[in-house]
């Protein structure tokens, strides 16, 4: 790999430890290049770690399977340093022939991996709940302490799952560090944010039991292996699926912090999980409530065709929902060839939601002295090729 000097790139920070910043770290790690890979949570794995398997009686490509087997790939790819709890805190001219100098912060992890057995005592014992196993698939059983909840971090005494480990692997000596890299190039891989459809009051999210969003779906398959209602925990035979919650909005103008772009994925995942309902509970009868539906593959039409003939599609947007009886949700809806609303009450209701910049994203540009385009995501010089910026080696 070279620059547009043609000076060869030995040297890369990868910043972002989802399935992308693992895809880039694998690729050039393999390749000979000694690659600094940077997450700021305890633990690999992005969104995608958080989602569940969506395969029926074949498999519908969901590629989450995919997405684990890529970030074991990376953890055993040559020459490449993991970096957790760990961000970018200054990017500066390079010294001794490099492109830039790299400041990176991490924070203590405290529980040491290279000591823990996966025991689980710790987990266990804690009062605040807040150590847990995280991705056993990757790390092995390895426990991750949520610092931010532990009594330790806010004051108060107490030391119960140091005095429980049975091979000392709890350190609260350890301190956060500070190290300098010399790095030739830098790729950006921070991932993205999930909309919050809290912030929309009309879906009823957060206030109605069985209203869940897209988001919500995932970790209850990825956790136990299908959908159920929040409110009795039973399946749901009426399922809705409402789309673009959080993307196209027709009122970005009024509100900047609403998006009017198509999220692209939204319409992929929430016919997945419709066909996944419907393989776990037959009779399951589900309803789409959608402006478009976005070809999302090569595969796309047959897909397509298959979810016509088992679901209902209404191209419309809801105008209000509301709780029902026993637990159900009511959905009213503008029929446009009637010229008339209707009413139709369903066991759950999934919101499709979009997805949007990573929080991070803007303090990170500024750090890095790159531009954002008005949605908040990093500015590139064109859309074909590689996706570079406009600081020379910063992908």
């Amino acid at each position: 790999m070279t620059t547009k000097s043609n000076k060869p790139i030995r040297r890369v920070l990868v910043l972002g430890g989802g399935i992308a910043g693992a895809t880039v770290a694998e690729r050039f790690g393999r390749a000979g290049l000694d690659v600094q890979w940077v997450e700021k949570e305890p633990v690999i794995g992005g969104q995608a770690a958080a989602m569940g398997c969506k395969a029926a009686d074949v498999c519908l490509r969901c590629h989450v399977c995919v997405a684990t087997d890529r970030l074991k790939a990376a953890l055993r790819a040559p020459h490449v340093c993991l970096n957790t709890r760990s961000e970018l805190v200054a990017l500066t001219p390079g010294n001794n022939g490099s492109a830039y100098r790299a400041t990176l912060r991490t924070e203590p992890n405290i529980i040491l991996r290279e000591r823990c057995i996966g025991c689980g005592i710790c987990v266990a014992v804690c009062p605040e709940h807040c150590i847990s196993i995280k991705n056993p698939t990757l790390y092995g059983g390895v426990p991750v302490l949520d610092l931010p909840l532990c009594r330790r971090t806010r004051g108060k005494a107490c030391d119960r799952c140091a005095k429980a480990c049975p091979v000392k692997a709890i350190d609260w000596k350890e301190q956060a560090q500070t190290k300098e890299l010399d790095v030739d190039a830098v790729v950006v891989a921070t991932g993205h944010q999930p909309f919050d459809p809290g912030t929309l009051g009309t879906f009823g999210y957060g206030v109605i039991p069985n209203v869940i969003s897209g988001l919500d779906a995932e970790h209850q398959l990825a956790g136990q292996h299908c959908i159920t209602r929040l409110s009795d925990g039973s399946a749901p035979h009426r399922v809705a699926f409402i789309q673009c919650v959080g993307s196209r909005s027709e009122h970005a103008h009024r509100r900047p912090e609403d998006t009017n772009y198509c999220s692209a994925v939204c319409c992929s995942y929430a016919l997945r999980i419709a066909r996944r309902m419907q393989y776990d509970v037959p009779e399951t009868a589900v309803t789409v409530f959608y402006m478009d539906i976005q070809n999302f593959g090569k595969d796309f039409e047959s897909f397509y065709t298959a979810c016509q003939n088992t679901m209902t599609f209404i191209r419309a947007r809801p105008v209000e929902i509301m709780a029902g009886s026993e637990g159900t949700v009511v959905i009213a809806y503008e029929d446009q060839e009637k010229g008339a609303v209707n009413t139709v009450e369903f066991d759950l209701v999934v919101l499709s939601i979009g997805i949007r910049p990573a929080p991070a994203a803007r303090a990170l540009a500024d750090c890095l002295r790159l531009a954002v385009d008005k949605q908040g995501f990093l500015g590139i010089k064109g859309l074909a090729g590689l996706p570079q910026t406009h600081r020379q080696n910063i992908f």
